[in-house]
């Protein structure tokens, strides 16, 4: 389970449906069942958090939640959550690539 995402830098990028094979992967780390029952896509976002060393510096993370087909997600729950980019047009191509996988239905390769 993790903490609730900083949505002050937040930005959801694109929602893309759930493979078979995802899927299967996201119910073996979940213990709640009951948190999936509505989920049909990921929801691939970019979070920031500051580094400590003042407001204007961030590392970034590509993250990965189930979502719903309106967009409503579970921040609890994520499949994947990448490591830390000091770099955000580094993260912002690596969300590029992380929708990629997703659309392949391969993103157990990377979050399991």
């Amino acid at each position: 389970m993790r903490e609730a995402p900083n949505y002050g830098e937040f930005y959801p990028k694109s929602l893309v449906p759930i493979n078979k094979d995802d899927l299967v992967i996201f119910l073996e780390k979940v213990t709640d069942f009951e948190c999936c029952d509505n989920y049909s896509h990921w929801l691939i976002a970019l979070e920031g958090r500051a580094m400590g060393t003042g407001d204007d510096y961030y590392h970034w993370q590509v993250v990965v939640f189930p979502a719903e087909i309106g967009g409503g997600f579970d921040y609890k729950h994520p499949l994947y959550v990448s490591s830390f980019f000091l770099s955000i047009d580094e993260a912002i191509d690596y969300t590029s690539e992380v929708e990629r996988i997703a659309n392949d239905g391969q993103l157990y390769t990377i979050a399991g």
